[in-house]
């Protein structure tokens, strides 16, 4: 009768807490639940093969997932709506760009290149060749 008495108790005491316990769990908030304090703003990085300077704009070659490529027209003209941005490479960081998207619509576009134009990734476009998309007013930009 002992045995059996101190086997209940002992499991109320082992039982007890542990309700206690899970009680308490369901009251704390996530870490990962930020409430009302979550960006709008997210952001994509891609390797930068070749970066190609022509009169009205940069078309910028982009390693895509994979074996592919890329392409994307960035119009000089985002300078004045501060929509592109340049960053100085550091070492022997590879050239890359970061696509800044605000509620899923792009807002800006950060290219990390080489401050010398004699570098590998630079090149230069024919002036007498058109480019299209030198006035768009959105990145066409896709890693699928």
């Amino acid at each position: 009768m002992k045995r059996i008495l101190s086997t209940v108790i002992f499991a109320l005491l082992m039982i007890v807490p542990s309700i206690a316990f899970g009680q308490e769990a369901e009251k704390t908030k996530p870490i990962w639940d930020h409430g009302n304090n979550v960006s709008d703003i997210t952001y994509v990085n891609a390797n930068i093969l070749k970066i190609y300077d022509q009169r009205e704009s940069y078309v910028v070659l982009y390693e895509k997932p994979g074996l592919g490529t890329g392409k994307a027209v960035v119009p000089k003209k985002w300078y004045k709506e501060h929509k592109i941005v340049f960053r100085k490479k550091e070492g022997t960081l590879a050239s890359y760009m970061t696509v800044l998207y605000k509620n899923n619509e792009f807002y800006k576009v950060y290219l990390t290149v080489p401050v010398s134009k004699n570098d590998p990734v630079w090149g230069f476009v024919p002036n007498n060749v058109d480019v299209q998309g030198t006035d768009a007013d959105t990145l066409e930009f896709s890693l699928k």
